[in-house]
């Protein structure tokens, strides 16, 4: 059957000036189109208004981040305004459904324009779904005025609601929906998650061009986000993965991490490869090498022979075996993403959940430089009770695995973890505290370390990582929040990038 006069808008919130093509629009676009309904998309990216400016601007200062010349493919600022552009795109596209995906640092512009839709277009119906939806149902109906939510996976769930409001039925029981009745939240229950393999190739029509355009080493490419696998096997206590999978805790619906074959996910690739001329990509998997060996062997040897373009992807000190970093090497890995996230073993075991020894971690990261891979680690600093030591420890700990590169965030206190329930318990934030922003800035109050320590410490990690220690005075300086300050980490850093020891690590 065809729906084509049923059209579904799409509203993406990119406040963090990035390209790319979200993963989750893309999919949830291709589902919609192969079951026969219309879709468009409202896209929030490069409004002048927007935080993102601002935070690249931050990174770049703390060496984590290196720009790029988006102009070169097209892209612009926009001075117009966004509330008055996305209702005129509501009433000139006329959806008959609009969808957003949240995370939780936009949630709020996501539930202002939400609003802003009930405000003028009272009879449109709206859907939430992402992971701030699944762990946070409540606020959601309490600050927007959503429809319904979906929770858990949303491709079929998208659908069915489609065409249940396309032919004038009842979604009052369709899986996965959660919507109010009389006041009263009510959550169907879940269907079973879907075999991937099952899922079309992502629609990437729906965006311009210049989303397909990704920063890595200061240059732009043709670049794919793409998926093999959903969930995470860990259960780290600062990560919104497990609470996502709450939804499922007790339900036997969830068939927990899985990926899809080798087969189906090389032919996904080489309908991008060949359709948009993808030049580079980013395997977006919690741990892409968390998959058997034998699996592994077999995707590396298709996408070895049918694919051969450059990647890098994330993994787990747990899950990467020289044989396995072999392997990625030879399907065309430049850069294996491990995270450290803290350099005391104590500290990662009490408060992070990851288990890990020191020395398991360096010889993760020696053995992928070993065999020809770079490597970036992640770092999060500024987590409850942290202190100086404890940062200066995570410092060496990069310095001892020997790391090409570094991403870094001052600690989030996202919604549905652990972490966030200790820091709401202690004290450390107030219960209604937002996350915002991109790990750029303290959110929680530590009784440790001051707001200025931590800044001063989060803008010369790189400094300290990749330095002669002879510098370690210069480097103390520079944590300065001042002009001095600034100039001085800007005299270090052309220091380090002359003895060629420096890499950005672009995609954050």
């Amino acid at each position: 059957m065809s729906f084509e006069n049923f059209k579904v808008m799409f509203v993406f919130v990119n406040d963090r000036f990035r390209t790319f093509i979200p993963i989750n629009i893309s999919y949830l676009s291709a589902a919609l189109k192969e079951a026969g309904f219309s879709t468009c998309l409202f896209d929030t990216s490069f409004y002048a208004e927007q935080e993102g400016v601002e935070l690249e601007k931050k990174k770049e200062e703390a060496g984590i981040f290196m720009s790029v010349d988006y102009e070169s493919i097209g892209v612009r600022l926009k001075d117009d305004d966004l509330f008055k552009d996305f209702l005129d795109a509501v009433e000139n596209e006329k959806p008959q459904l609009i969808a957003f995906s949240i995370f939780s640092q936009a949630k709020f512009q996501n539930f202002n324009l939400a609003n802003a839709i009930k405000g003028k277009f009272s009879d449109i119906p709206i859907i939430m779904g992402g992971i701030h939806v699944n762990v946070e149902p409540e606020e959601v109906f309490e600050l927007s005025k959503t429809d319904y939510l979906c929770l858990g996976e949303g491709e079929e769930t998208l659908v069915e609601l489609a065409q249940c409001l396309a032919t004038g039925g009842d979604a009052t029981n369709i899986k996965n929906l959660a919507m109010k009745r009389d006041g009263v939240t009510h959550k169907n229950p879940l269907r079973p998650t879907q075999p991937l393999d099952e899922l079309p190739f992502p629609d990437w029509d729906l965006f311009e061009p210049y989303h397909q355009y990704g920063p890595f080493r200061g240059n732009l490419y043709k670049m794919a986000l793409v998926e093999y696998s959903r969930t995470c096997p860990f259960d780290c206590h600062y990560c919104g993965n497990d609470a996502l999978r709450g939804n499922y805790r007790d339900s036997d619906q969830f068939m927990g991490y899985r990926y899809k074959t080798p087969r189906r996910w090389i032919d996904e690739l080489k309908y991008l490869k060949d359709k948009y001329g993808v030049q580079f990509l980013y395997i977006v998997d919690g741990t892409f090498a968390a998959q058997k060996s034998s699996n592994l062997e077999e995707v590396a040897e298709l996408y070895a022979k049918e694919i051969n373009l450059p990647f890098f992807c994330d993994a787990t000190v747990f899950c990467l075996s020289r044989k396995k970093a072999e392997l990625l090497k030879a399907m065309g890995c430049v850069c294996v993403n491990m995270g450290i996230e803290s350099g005391n073993l104590e500290y990662r075991k009490k408060y992070l959940n990851r288990a890990m020894t020191n020395e398991k971690i360096i010889s993760s990261f020696l053995e992928a430089r070993e065999v020809g891979l770079e490597t970036r680690s992640f770092n999060i600093i500024g987590s409850p009770y942290e202190t100086r030591e404890d940062i200066m420890g995570t410092i060496e700990l990069n310095r001892k695995a020997k790391v090409g590169s570094i991403s870094l965030s001052i600690f989030m206190p996202y919604e549905g973890t652990p972490l966030r329930k200790l820091c709401i318990d202690n004290e450390l934030m107030a219960p209604d505290t937002a996350v915002a922003g991109d790990g750029t800035e303290p959110i929680i109050k530590n009784p440790n370390l001051s707001h200025d320590e931590l800044m001063g410490l989060y803008n010369t990690f790189s400094l300290y990582v990749l330095a002669p220690k002879e510098m370690y005075p210069d480097i103390r300086r520079a944590e300065a929040n001042s002009p001095e300050g600034l100039l001085l980490r800007k005299e270090i850093m052309e220091k380090i990038k002359a003895s060629k020891a420096f890499q950005y690590a672009d995609p954050g």
